[in-house]
């Protein structure tokens, strides 16, 4: 099927079941949503099936780490319980895109986390875009964590942190998936790295803040357009989007939360 031209005004929905377009990312809510605690989940797995087969999120009400891989949704939840997602299920905040896997490295060293994202961000034209990044490999070491199922009155992002179960992992292989993106785009996103990792046996994983990476390929799509879904929710319509240290916030739910 021929690619979308880049002037389209389709939507991700309208480009059809067979449409695999370039570039392009589809994502539902915001990260300034998810800081205030806005956890309804308002699109479905299906939907989101539907306009990418690689991406990440999470579940209604925190339940779950998501990862979408090569078309298939996975669920990775704090009580360790893993497996495909049920298409009905529906997600507060999630970003999938079609991947293709146009930029190709290996990595044939050991690295750790800070590593890594130094050396893609010197392969990469440009920290303006947003760039689709998988990783396959061997590591040494892998640090996980999920989140329990959230409950009402449902407490912001940073404070539901706290609850998280971490997981260690040793000599493990399998697949990070998610997003670099820009600084520019702070608050629709969480700027920089976002990744969440699988096992190959797709039973272990979770959102990921340290590793070891022994050896490994990494695959990187840039991302040229953004279709951005906004909540339909009374949360969202009161929440206070917005207010505090967005940066600092973000950075420490990204990191395990805040630091003594």
């Amino acid at each position: 099927m021929p690619e979308p031209d880049a002037t389209s005004h389709d939507t991700p929905e309208q480009q059809g079941p067979r449409a695999r377009p370039r570039g392009r990312i589809f994502q539902t809510s915001t990260m300034t949503a998810m800081l205030e605690g806005v956890y309804e989940g308002t699109t479905t797995i299906a939907e989101l099936r539907r306009n990418g087969d690689f991406g990440i999120g999470t579940f209604d009400r925190l339940d779950g780490e998501m990862i979408v891989l090569e078309g298939r949704c996975y669920r990775l939840r704090a009580d360790g319980s893993a497996g495909e997602a049920d298409l009905a299920t529906r997600t507060p905040l999630a970003a999938v895109t079609y991947f293709h896997g146009e930029h190709d490295w290996r990595i044939t060293e050991p690295t750790d986390a800070a590593g890594l994202r130094t050396m893609i961000d010197n392969w990469l034209p440009t920290p303006n875009l947003f760039y689709a990044v998988r990783v396959d490999g061997h590591f040494d070491h892998m640090v996980t964590r999920m989140l329990p199922e959230q409950h009402r009155p449902y407490p912001r992002l940073i404070d539901a942190v706290a609850g998280q179960i971490i997981s260690t992992h040793t000599d493990l292989h399998g697949t990070f998936v998610g997003f670099r993106s820009p600084s520019h785009m702070l608050g629709v996103a969480a700027a920089g790295y976002h990744l969440h990792f699988i096992s190959n046996c797709r039973t272990r994983g979770g959102h990921a803040y340290d590793f070891v990476l022994r050896s490994g390929r990494v695959r990187v799509d840039v991302g040229y357009e953004l279709f951005l879904r906004m909540p339909r929710t009374q949360d969202f319509r009161c929440a206070q989007l917005g207010r505090g240290d967005i940066a600092g916030e973000i950075e420490a739910v990204l990191q395990g939360g805040p630091k003594p």
